[in-house]
């Protein structure tokens, strides 16, 4: 069955261009000029989009929209307005009323991707419905077989997390959505955003941000561009130093709406300061504020690295050496020198050595051992001892693999333990005393360490192996 898509609009002739538009695709279109059949329509059938006109004579494009969504909300709506406005459009998404805001003359190709897109919405709508439904009567029935006070319990803490996952999962689809404003005025503003946002994490990851900073700041991230959304292409396709001070103030104010439209999302208000502030520069010579310092919220200082990074990294091409090089000039008045940092040892983690491998060490150094001394020589241990390469098959009877969080007091450990980055941890031979075990957990923290931890099997009779006198971690 082919999806249902109603055109409105109180042109005639634009009626006609609709239906000339997809005479080829697999949709049934209908077109109309009345809101009052458009409401009668959606309550008697099952339509995947309604493409509306703003301005008609009856009922404007928004208001008529929001009765649909009232009387069916599984129905995709679009505007489709010569009229269009930044304010008018902000609002409707705020709303919830509209999926897109497309303004005429429209481009052919563009308005039939945007209704294939939207249909392909509807579609991933409702077969999520189709297995919500399905995952509820399961539950359901689970409830009615399980007799229990305690089983009754723990199926209701299971629908209260699943409602919560659902509620989350809605507000990340919010904040997607607005994300895909960004991408459809843009794709290379899209895909900008998408590794910023990568680069960003990783860095807050670094300075030790929490699980709801890093939500707010990853927001941030994905949605610092948003604002770009009223900037013409040509303005986007030119470097920011190539344009004449009335476009760069023009550019500047992007900063501004994003963080205007993020503060219309619930619980983003964090994330909107932090993207008003991205561009601001260590040394106060930047905007909107001229802030300075940690005057600048970190999470903003940390996107404008990223940023700075993503835009060397794509539009020249350059090496991360030769880009790390080129923001060392500029680290202390424009960037933080401490999110430069991070951003290096996130890229360069074996040049960033922990205090644990530090006190490896110093307690090795009269005991001379091959260590690899640079990433590629560490690089190659890894991939030459059986332990770092996972093609290798190392399962043997006299031994066991357990995890880092399964080590016990008295456990012998049967091979050479390495680090992620190649260094030894401990000799093979060495008996786990309590010291060794805090030593691991703290580095397992910070870094965590192979999951190939090898010991020997606990036997009555097996006798007790003394750890050398010096190994890397010693009690």
């Amino acid at each position: 069955m082919n999806p249902k898509v109603i055109f409105i609009d109180d042109e005639p002739h634009i009626l006609k261009a609709f239906v000339r538009l997809f005479r080829k695709d697999a949709i049934d279109i209908i077109t109309t000029s009345s809101p009052e059949e458009v409401c009668q329509l959606v309550q008697t059938e099952s339509f995947a989009l309604i493409v509306s006109d703003q301005r008609m004579p009856e009922l404007e494009g928004t208001k008529l929209l929001e009765r649909v969504r009232d009387l069916s909300p599984a129905t995709i709506r679009i505007i489709l307005t010569g009229y269009a406005d930044k304010d008018a459009a902000i609002e409707a998404i705020n709303q919830g009323s509209v999926y897109r805001f497309l303004t005429k003359p429209w481009d052919d190709d563009e308005l039939r991707n945007e209704v294939k897109r939207a249909i392909d919405e509807y579609t991933l709508r409702q077969e999520n419905r189709r297995l919500q439904e399905l995952t509820q009567s399961q539950n359901d029935k689970l409830r009615d077989l399980n007799q229990n006070l305690e089983q009754k319990v723990k199926e209701r803490t299971e629908k209260v997390t699943l409602l919560n996952q659902q509620l989350k999962q809605g507000f990340i689809g919010s904040i997607r959505a607005m994300a895909q404003l960004g991408e459809m005025h843009s794709s290379d503003l899209g895909e900008h955003a998408k590794r910023v946002t990568v680069m960003t994490g990783q860095i807050a990851k670094q300075l030790g941000f929490q699980l709801e900073e890093l939500f707010q700041i990853n927001s941030a991230a994905l949605l610092h561009d948003i604002g770009k959304i009223e900037l013409p292409a040509n303005l986007l396709s030119k470097p920011y130093d190539k344009l004449i001070p009335a476009e760069q103030q023009q550019v500047q104010k992007h900063v501004l709406l994003g963080e205007q439209i993020a503060q219309m999302v619930p619980s983003l208000e964090k994330a909107a300061v932090l993207i008003r502030h991205h561009h601001e520069r260590f040394n106060g010579s930047g905007y909107p504020d001229g802030l300075k310092g940690e005057e600048i919220p970190l999470g903003s200082r940390i996107i404008g690295v990223a940023d700075y990074y993503d835009h060397l990294q794509n539009s020249r091409n350059n090496t991360p050496e030769a880009i790390l090089e080129s923001m060392g000039r500029l680290t202390g008045t424009w960037f933080d020198p401490q999110v430069v940092s991070a951003l290096h040892q996130y890229l360069f983690p074996d040049e960033h050595q922990s205090v644990l491998l530090k006190y490896f060490n110093n307690r090795t150094a009269g005991h001379p051992r091959q260590e690899p001394s640079t990433q590629a020589q560490q690089q190659q241990t890894r991939q030459n001892h059986p332990l770092m390469n996972e093609d290798v098959d190392v399962t043997v009877e006299q031994d066991h693999r357990v995890r880092p969080y399964e080590l016990k007091l008295g456990m012998t450990i049967s091979r050479d333990l390495f680090s992620n980055s190649g260094g030894l941890l401990l000799p093979r031979g060495t008996v786990l005393s309590q010291k060794h075990l805090e030593n691991l957990k703290s580095l397992s923290l910070a870094n965590p360490i192979s999951d190939r931890i090898f010991v020997q099997p606990e036997t009555s009779d097996t006798k007790t192996i003394s750890a050398p006198s010096e190994t890397p971690v010693s009690a």
